[in-house]
């Protein structure tokens, strides 16, 4: 027979197990927070934007250059990211700053990016540190633009922004990471809620022993709170009690018993 459960018995189920939700959810805050705050490391960004155009032939302007510079985009990133540009940099930050980074943490660091239909692009360097993070991205970008003069012959290469250090960290995200240690923390409180209802094979109901056992009920004892056991119960009468007779009682009571037998 397939058991179903009612919306109200979901209700039933959360509120006696509010408490343990509200535990799982604090633990999972608490969880949350302690990895935000003292074991994740937190990263700081900075870019440099720059701007290219290829040679003109003439002084005539084509329409079709425009179309070229924004195809030519991808070719720049994939030069920014090589092994040409970053083997540069890689000397140069040692050199210039005593930053000693390997070629793959170089590229790790770094990223291209372009907005849509637009000559000009950044390159974002990502570190823990964030003047760190500010000489790589001024760097990779110098580089670039010496590199590309002699690789791709291009005219005209412009910085229009150097990178300059934030010491606002883009990661980890706070407010996401505890928000996600709440959420969860209230699924496991949730489920946990459910497991142990589960798991519970006390009879709750007289339904369960008439309809699931097929038992007859009897009888049936209502639940009474500790009040109204005490309004309900009456109090015992008072058993009178006797005292009992000392030794000297004991031989007053035989002398007299005594002097009226002889009487």
């Amino acid at each position: 027979m397939e058991e179903t459960i009612s919306l109200k018995q979901i209700f039933d189920i959360l509120r006696k197990h509010l408490a343990s939700i509200f535990i799982c959810s604090f633990i999972g805050l608490a969880l949350a927070g302690i990895a935000t705050f003292f074991i994740i490391t937190p990263k700081y960004s900075s870019q440099a934007q720059l701007i290219v155009t290829l040679p003109q032939g003439d002084a005539t302007a084509n329409p079709n250059d425009v179309n070229t510079n924004l195809q030519m985009i991808n070719t720049y990133k994939e030069l920014v990211t090589g092994d040409l540009v970053i083997d540069q940099v890689k000397d140069r930050l040692e050199s210039e700053y005593n930053l000693d980074m390997t070629t793959g943490e170089i590229k790790g660091a770094l990223e291209v990016t372009q907005q849509q239909n637009s000559l000009m692009f950044s390159i974002k360097a990502t570190d823990s540190s964030a003047i760190n993070a500010e000489h790589i991205a001024n760097t990779t970008s110098q580089i670039f633009q010496e590199t590309a003069k002699d690789v791709l012959e291009v005219n005209k290469i412009s910085i229009i922004s150097k990178a300059t250090a934030s010491m606002a960290p883009v990661s980890p995200n706070n407010k996401l990471n505890l928000a996600i240690g709440l959420v969860l923390g209230l699924m496991i409180g949730v489920g946990l809620s459910f497991l142990l209802e589960l798991l519970d094979r006390t009879v709750k109901d007289d339904k369960f022993v008439s309809e699931d056992l097929g038992l007859t009920i009897l009888g049936t004892v209502p639940q009474m709170s500790q009040k109204e056991l005490d309004a309900t119960i009456q109090k015992k009468p008072l058993i009178p009690s006797f005292k009992k007779p000392s030794n000297s009682n004991k031989k007053e009571v035989s002398a007299s018993r005594r002097s009226r037998s002889r009487v």
